[in-house]
């Protein structure tokens, strides 16, 4: 009723007994189940996250209270809810159900990192083998995406759906809250192992016929939101097969646009405001704004200074172009003479990067400026390998209401760039990142002939120390013993540890990856390491 994750809005006086209320009025002509966050039952103050069963005339019956509350990752339920201990049932249409929410299922294949002392799906089937067979459970669930979740969760399925010996269905949430994105990708598994599978990123309804797994069809909701082009379609996965998988590229684009767009949308931001350098993130950056609210609604300043080249100019002029947003050039050469003389004194003698970031940050203010005069956001255009290593600059480009790529890798965007570029050329549309942008060394152009490797080991090289340190919790000893240089990790390292001060205060970014800095990120600033 509410999206998840409500946070604070729980603990807020009235919020669950409202939330209760509008599941209660809802008016199906079917069975219907509805997430909640409803009364728990019992003597203590936390609510329960549950499920409430209505039907014509809205019933508000309580099928099922959660029993497993996550609390690693980006989930901190214990703060808010009660856990239950008995397994969730309902009758719909004359079918008798189990009823569980999501984590109370992933307790079952063991994928998870708690010691929880229950296993919902076993305590069904126990319940089965006392007072008679279920006909199907179901999950509602509000899944996390990211890369390649959804063969996790088509294992899941199958795993509880053979322990119980009927289908199992996963109903998973589709849209952005905040940081985190929700694929859809809700999913039928049988005991045989045959999964049919909804497609992502697109709200409707998956019709799913028990006993002929071939009849499934998927409807969008609201009728004809996908378009005439629409290429949504159920999957069917044979026993022994995987699920097809996406393309990375192709689904990373669906994911941030989903995060950037919802965002706006739920936030009540009607258009966007970004720089162009020229360069692969920006470009990146203004192709996803276009996608999210419409090329209208979407403002591109270029702000050159002595230190840019021609071609980036007329790389971001292109990019522009290509995606029929408009643009403003605002050169900076007199603003940036002007601050390096009122800062003459200082700068002669000082880290030579603070003249650099003078720069950024005329930029940085410039773009909220725009974006204040029109009542729209500014886009911070980072990527995570830039967060993690601290190559940013606070009030500079890290500027924003929003990061897009504050999850990818450096490596990452390029792939993103290729994708964008394949669905633009897909719909007969010029590709919008010319290919110069592509392929020339990537730069900040803040001082003469500077590229990104003056300061950084290759991205190659950089993203996947990063990634060992980051997503697999690696040691340096264990990424040395990999073959990396040991002087070179040591360096990235370092620089992931004293960069904490610019994370605390990144825009939020949409989570793609299974650790991102924000929520799942949760490092003190004042450490000695």
């Amino acid at each position: 009723v509410c999206g998840y994750p409500p946070r604070d809005l729980l603990l807020e006086d009235g919020f669950v007994e409202q939330c209760q209320v509008a599941a209660s009025a809802v008016d199906s002509p079917i069975p219907l189940l509805v997430g909640s966050p409803i009364d728990s039952g019992s003597e203590r103050t936390k609510p329960a996250n549950g499920a409430v069963r209505v039907g014509p005339g809205g019933s508000g019956e309580v099928t099922c209270r959660k029993q497993l509350l996550p609390t690693y990752d980006v989930f901190d339920e214990v703060r808010y809810f009660e856990p239950n201990l008995d397994a969730g049932l309902a009758t719909a249409a004359g079918m008798h159900l189990g009823v569980t929410i999501c984590e109370d299922a992933w307790q079952h294949v063991g994928d998870v990192p708690s010691d929880y002392r229950t296993d919902p799906i076993e305590q069904l089937a126990e319940w089965q083998q006392r007072d008679g067979p279920l006909e199907l459970t179901v999950n509602l669930s509000a899944s996390p995406y990211h890369l390649a979740k959804e063969g996790e969760r088509a294992a899941l399925a199958r795993a509880a759906a053979a322990t119980l010996g009927h289908p199992f269905a996963l109903c998973n949430q589709v849209g952005g809250n905040d940081d985190l994105i929700f694929d859809g990708r809700s999913l039928v598994a049988w005991p045989d192992g045959t999964v049919v599978q909804a497609p992502g990123w697109c709200m409707g309804v998956m019709l799913v016929d028990l006993d002929d797994p071939s009849a499934a069809g998927w409807i969008p909701w609201p009728e004809g939101e996908c378009g005439p082009d629409c290429r949504c379609a159920v999957q069917m996965v044979a026993p022994g097969d995987e699920p097809t998988a996406p393309d990375s590229g192709t689904d990373l684009l669906s994911a941030i646009t989903t995060g950037l767009g919802d965002y706006c949308r739920k936030s009540g931001i009607k258009s966007l405001v970004l720089g162009m350098s020229g360069g692969i993130d920006s470009a990146v950056c203004t192709a996803v704004a276009a996608r999210a609210v419409g090329p209208a609604s979407v403002l591109g300043l270029s702000m050159p200074s002595r230190h840019s080249s021609q071609h980036s100019i007329d790389d971001a002029v292109a990019t522009a172009e290509a995606l029929g947003i408009e643009m403003l050039s605002v050169p900076i050469n007199e603003l940036h003479d002007e601050a390096e003389e009122a800062l003459a004194g200082e700068l002669v003698s000082g880290d030579p990067v603070a003249a650099e970031n003078l720069q950024a940050r005329i930029r940085g203010m410039l773009v909220m400026g725009a974006a204040n005069a029109r009542g729209s956001m500014a886009v911070a255009t980072g990527n995570k390998s830039e967060l993690a290593v601290g190559y940013c600059t606070l009030y500079g480009d890290m500027n924003g209401g929003y990061a897009p790529l504050g999850d990818l890798y450096k490596t990452q965007v390029y792939e993103l760039a290729r994708a964008i570029n394949a669905d633009a050329e897909s719909m007969g549309n010029p590709p919008p990142i010319t290919e110069s942008t592509i392929t020339k060394p990537p730069s900040a152009e803040l001082a003469p002939d500077q590229v990104d490797q003056d300061s950084l080991p290759p991205y190659a090289t950089l993203d996947a120390i990063l990634h060992a340190l980051i997503e697999d919790l690696a040691s340096p000893e264990s990424i040395v013993a990999q073959g990396y240089d040991e002087a070179t990790v040591a360096w990235v390292e370092g620089k992931l540890n004293t960069s904490e001060h610019k994370r605390w205060q990144m825009p939020p970014a949409p989570r793609v990856s299974e650790r991102a800095f924000g929520q799942g990120w949760r490092q003190p600033l004042a450490a000695k390491r």
